[in-house]
């Protein structure tokens, strides 16, 4: 099997237990705003929930694994597996101890925030200290994560987030209102007091998919040079993932200070257009990262160009087309999956605008995310950093400007996503900037071609998706129940405009079209059994 087979099987692998999950993690969602309506209550959680992902992504997923796994690449190639998983064993025992106390010390600010503060304060602190277990437990789950994609194993750090959407829809669904069942504010409680039991089954998962593969926990002699690379690396790392996740969070706390309900409309938008992110980019990027790390261990800078080429192709075709597509079916697309119990028609509208305008930054985000990725392994951490207080410096400024200056106003969280917008825009320029500075090997591959021939099938998808879908509705409204009508009418004009998207690129020679042929082929063969049958 060829590098670019066993990538594109790797990625679909990844996504497939991660659409699992995203759907998963949809009708959590749905299930929390009927629940929970656009309030105080969703707000507070939303906002407590927040607190241990950010340090999720602030170690976890970010500056540790950024650190952790060119160093693991390097020892796989020098010194084979016992010796990676030796230090992998040396870091645990280094970074627990202080993830813990991290733990401890949000817990204990929490709960004396939950008595000074009163009203919506009051509530997201007392959540945010129910919450607060959770995260040590992902970040540990992160870094066994790391380890197993650097095996060839994909998949599991996804099977472990639908463990955890589980866990949390059967607190929506039944514990809460059976435990609870007048009381939204003890419903939350009891959201939180799962979203701790599903973090444990998080880090079981990717352990025992570790363990599988030969990992023991077991005390092991230190490595000394490689831990000094790793801190070396970690350090402008944390700082980087640090200034991003303050940007996040910057912007989360000013949507739950416009008002009640601003932070819920924020969060449904940015959670539609992650269902791509996480589905395709961050896929993409899981594969494309242990590929760009080998790659950098070994000196093949030809592997590196092909590599980040290939991810940057693959990354635009499906954001661009996808955020062309949420772009001009927000509405519907929000009517049939948030529009009931609690979340009414004023939400999905205040909601619709908000779709529209993080549709436009989430193919900059995905870019983002994978050159990030190029600059952890070349060891410029430090870039990344350079790039995120751009980005945080950039989305304050305007999001007070947009927010509270007199002519300017863009009724709160609008604002905030056009804060957003720009600041993903001018991130991604600087992070290009330092990486073609520091290697201009990654950019040996030309993307100025495969860019327009995505633009050009992105603005055919959007005219024929909004059309089409526009028609079909005019044409059979009455007949259908009105969810019936929206689903049937959405899928429809979305079939026919993906499939003239993916021929539209065939046509045009692009370089992953073997991809979307290799589908094809898989979906014929499977109607072709079926018939047979």
């Amino acid at each position: 099997m060829s590098e670019q087979q066993r990538q594109y099987r790797d990625m679909t692998t990844t996504a497939s237990w991660t659409l699992v999950s995203r759907v998963l993690g949809l009708f959590r969602d749905q299930l929390m705003t009927a629940t929970f309506g656009a309030g105080i209550v969703s707000s507070a959680f939303l906002l407590a929930f927040q607190i241990p992902n950010l340090f999720r992504r602030l170690l976890g997923e970010g500056a540790l694994t950024a650190a952790l796994v060119p160093a693991l690449a390097a020892k796989l190639a020098k010194e084979g597996r016992p010796a990676a998983f030796a230090f992998l064993n040396h870091v645990l025992r280094r970074v627990l101890p202080w993830m813990t106390g991290i733990a401890l010390l949000g817990l204990g600010t929490a709960i004396g925030l939950s008595f000074t503060l009163d009203g919506q304060g009051a509530l997201a602190a007392e959540l945010t200290a129910w919450c607060i277990p959770y995260m040590p437990l992902i970040c540990a789950a992160a870094l066994f994560t790391g380890a197993l994609q650097l095996c060839g194993r994909f998949g599991l750090a996804e099977i472990a987030a639908g463990v955890l959407n589980l866990c949390l829809i059967t607190s929506l669904l039944w514990i809460g209102p059976w435990l609870s069942p007048s009381d939204l504010a003890g419903q939350a409680r009891i959201l939180c007091v799962a979203t701790v039991i599903g973090g444990i089954c998080q880090l079981l998962i990717p352990v025992i998919g570790l363990r599988q593969e030969g990992w023991q926990p077991k005390p092991v002699t230190a490595d000394a040079q490689a831990w000094e690379t790793l801190r070396n690396a970690f350090v402008p790392a944390l700082l980087g993932a640090g200034v991003l996740q303050l940007n996040l969070l910057f912007s989360r706390l000013l949507a739950f200070g416009v008002d009640d309900k601003s932070l819920t409309h924020y969060y449904v938008a940015n959670r539609v257009t992650e269902l791509p992110v996480g589905l395709f980019s961050v896929s993409v990027a899981a594969v494309i990262f242990p590929a760009l790390a080998t790659a950098f261990a070994q000196g093949d800078r030809e592997a590196l160009c092909r590599n980040y080429a290939r991810g940057s192709r693959l990354v635009m075709a499906i954001n661009i087309g996808a955020a062309v597509a949420f772009a001009v079916l927000a509405k519907p697309i929000l009517e049939l999956l948030f529009q009931y119990g609690r979340f009414n028609g004023d939400d999905v509208k205040s909601s619709s605008m908000l779709l529209v305008l993080f549709s436009a930054s989430m193919p900059f985000y995905a870019l983002s995310a994978l050159t990030s990725r190029a600059l952890n392994v070349i060891g410029r951490t430090d870039a990344t950093l350079y790039a995120a207080m751009h980005a945080l410096g950039v989305n304050a400024v305007l999001s007070i400007l947009l927010t509270h200056t007199p002519g300017l106003n863009l009724n709160g969280a609008n604002g905030l996503a056009v804060a957003n917008l720009v600041a993903a825009v001018w991130q991604l320029i600087v992070l290009k900037y330092y990486l073609r500075k520091a290697e201009p090997a990654f950019f040996a591959e030309s993307l100025v071609k495969p860019l327009f021939q995505v633009l050009f099938g992105s603005f055919i998808l959007g005219a024929v998706a909004y059309n089409t879908n526009a028609w079909l509705h005019n044409q059979f409204w009455g007949q259908l129940p009105s969810k019936v009508l929206i689903f049937a009418t959405m899928f429809t004009s979305l079939a026919v405009a993906c499939g003239l998207y993916a021929w539209i690129l065939d046509q045009f020679g692009y370089p992953e079209r073997d991809l979307i042929r290799g589908y094809i082929d898989k979906i014929a063969q499977v109607l072709w059994l079926k018939r047979r049958k």
